[in-house]
């Protein structure tokens, strides 16, 4: 089977500047995905696409590509979001490397969206879970019935109510309406909610395409700093 990646069938008028962008600071390749998922990996100045044998997708090309911009424009949410929360033990433990890869990737969605939709793309075509409900019924509860147990709080049922948090404020699916859900879990923990929200609203104002102050690492640094208070006196397992 030839595996080599025509990435010409990848670019057209609605992408075509973003690539050129990209292409003008990075090395760029493009290496054959054998899981069935378009990504992106960036390393140093070098950007590699992974692209699925025989799929030439401009829509989910041009997702991987928004990631790709955000790294452009010198904005590195997910590093700077590791190498600060994790100066902290216990954040290192909250925030694992699956939640903290899920909580900047939500982030990188919604700052993505919009580019994505002024270009001409279908909103139903960003993401491949597009059409997923983001929970299950009765997962919620799951949560609350663990997140504390005597003086004790539960490790995997903050990561959950952390994850969920995202996922519901981060889908771009309209129609489907999570109050209910957030409603859930700003009952189990009002406080942790109440950080998580101001966190993601500085994120929902925030423009990586004119961030000469790099004010990213700000949002970040303030997240770690309402954390500390949050986690004053509690013991986690």
């Amino acid at each position: 089977m030839d595996s080599t990646i025509d990435h010409s069938r990848l670019i057209d008028s609605r992408n075509e500047d973003l690539f050129e962008k990209v292409q003008s600071k990075f090395e760029v390749s493009f290496e054959p995905s054998y899981n069935g998922e378009h990504s992106v990996y960036t390393i140093g100045n070098a950007i590699t696409f992974y692209i699925p044998v025989g799929v030439y997708s401009v829509d989910a090309f041009t997702h991987e590509l928004l990631h790709a911009y955000i790294d452009y424009h010198e904005a590195y949410i997910a590093g700077n979001f590791k190498n600060t929360m994790w100066q902290s033990n216990i954040l290192k433990q909250l925030l694992d490397l699956p939640l903290a890869e899920h909580v900047t990737n939500s982030i990188a969605h919604t700052l993505m969206l919009p580019l994505y939709l002024e270009r001409g793309f279908e909103r139903s075509l960003f993401l491949f879970d597009y059409h997923e409900y983001k929970t299950e019924p009765g997962f919620i509860g799951q949560i609350a019935r663990y997140y504390k147990q005597g003086a004790l709080y539960n490790l995997s049922a903050i990561r959950n109510f952390i994850g969920k948090y995202f996922a519901f404020k981060c889908d771009p699916n309209p129609i489907f309406n999570y109050d209910a859900e957030l409603l859930q879990l700003k009952k189990i923990d009002p406080q942790l909610y109440q950080i998580l929200e101001a966190y993601f609203t500085r994120w929902a104002g925030y423009d990586f395409t004119a961030d000469p102050l790099s004010e990213y690492r700000e949002i970040n640094a303030d997240f770690y700093t309402s954390l500390k208070p949050w986690m004053n006196g509690k013991r986690f397992g």
